[in-house]
């Protein structure tokens, strides 16, 4: 039986576990029952490694871009709008990468006592005698190092021929990571790569989706603020029975645009919202847009954002809670063809809102708005 060749094809079931009984002293260690967290195809067997090694995370600076309302309130759609802006890191753990591996003079070092081990068996092949292609021309190098692939072992899958695909079942192979497993497979067909001293593995690959997804998750979009009217009294009050007019002010974005490189992928996420969502005890609200600031002389029924209250806040301990919220709805495109939507992300602020019976702050027979 030792006397068949052993290949990668054969190192399968049964007959592994009786390769593994039967060579106690084999130079390499079969972990068996444990899933890693990454593997090296290199070895073809699990390599748990941690993505701390300088190939397992993918940085990426993102840029964001507010539109706001324009100062002092909108016109439903934001006025002429103003643009603020900011910047974040994201991380993304690559699915798929390049880690060190060992020096030209390690490799031949391995290589050596495998092929010790490989004659000891009587063996005249073995898979890992191939794992260095041309290593005998690197051999007394230390300070070039050989690349290995490593990925994350859920989304991996060998065919009968050796080549690997993504995912184990349907619903790993359908995933963003599994994709990513095939299109890094794709671009370096080389499990093991030479890079001399000084120069650089293939950079990892991450997809525009997943790359998407980090920036979106990473925004941090201001909370919505908003200007009230009528404004009775030395608290500001609002009236029972009057629409009460609301406008979102400078602050409130009414869309967001971010932008990413990680790699050779670039991501461009945009989002819009259709303005403002009003909530508030005893309220019932109308609102279409991020509304009309208030000015003297506008006409009753011309607001398109409104909220009337039908009882005081006196209930209330003197104010009633009027909840502001803005969802935005988010596509995105990306420089590998990847286009598509993300989930909303809705910003929510609370505003204290005086709410008063009219005849207990005015006795005249101006318009309270004026007052």
């Amino acid at each position: 039986m030792l006397d068949k060749q052993v290949n990668e094809g054969e190192i399968m079931g049964v007959k592994l576990l009786n390769l593994i009984l039967m060579l106690p002293l084999v130079p390499c260690v079969l972990a068996i029952g444990v899933v890693p967290a990454s593997v090296s195809h290199a070895s073809g067997m699990g390599d748990t490694e941690s993505t701390s090694d300088g190939g397992g995370v993918i940085t990426a600076h993102a840029s964001y871009e507010f539109t706001t309302v324009s100062s002092g309130g909108g016109d439903g759609g934001g006025g002429s709008g103003v643009t603020s802006s900011s910047v974040a890191t994201v991380s993304v753990p690559p699915t798929c990468y390049y880690k060190p591996d060992k020096t030209g003079a390690e490799a031949v070092k391995y290589l050596q006592g495998e092929s010790a081990y490989v004659k000891n068996m009587k063996k005249e092949k073995y898979r890992g005698l191939d794992r260095y292609p041309g290593a005998e021309s690197h051999k007394d190098d230390t300070s070039g190092m050989w690349y290995s692939i490593h990925c994350n072992v859920k989304y991996m899958h060998y065919g009968p021929d050796g080549t690997v695909s993504g995912g184990r079942n349907q619903k790993d192979k359908d995933s963003d990571e599994a994709k990513e497993v095939e299109a890094f497979y794709s671009a370096n067909p080389e499990d093991n790569i030479w890079v001399p001293a000084g120069g650089s593995p293939p950079p990892p690959f991450v997809s525009g989706v997943r790359l998407a997804k980090a920036v979106w998750e990473a925004v941090k979009i201001p909370a919505p603020t908003v200007g009230t009217n009528p404004k009775v009294g030395s608290q500001g009050a609002t009236l029972v029975g009057m629409d009460t007019w609301v406008w979102a002010t400078g602050e409130t974005p009414t869309s967001v645009k971010a932008t990413a490189t990680a790699g050779s992928t670039s991501v461009t996420v945009t989002a819009g919202s259709s303005g403002l969502q009003l909530s508030a005890p005893d309220g019932k609200a109308s609102c279409t847009g991020f509304g009309i600031a208030w000015h003297s002389g506008m006409s009753e029924g011309s607001s398109p954002c409104t909220i009337s209250f039908n009882r005081s806040s006196a209930h209330l301990g003197g104010t009633t809670p009027l909840t502001i919220k803005v969802a935005y709805s988010a596509s995105y495109s990306g420089s590998d063809g990847s286009s598509g939507t993300l989930p909303a992300i809705t910003a929510t602020s609370t505003v204290n809102l005086p709410v008063a019976e009219v005849q207990t702050l005015t006795t005249n027979h101006n318009n309270p708005r004026q007052n």
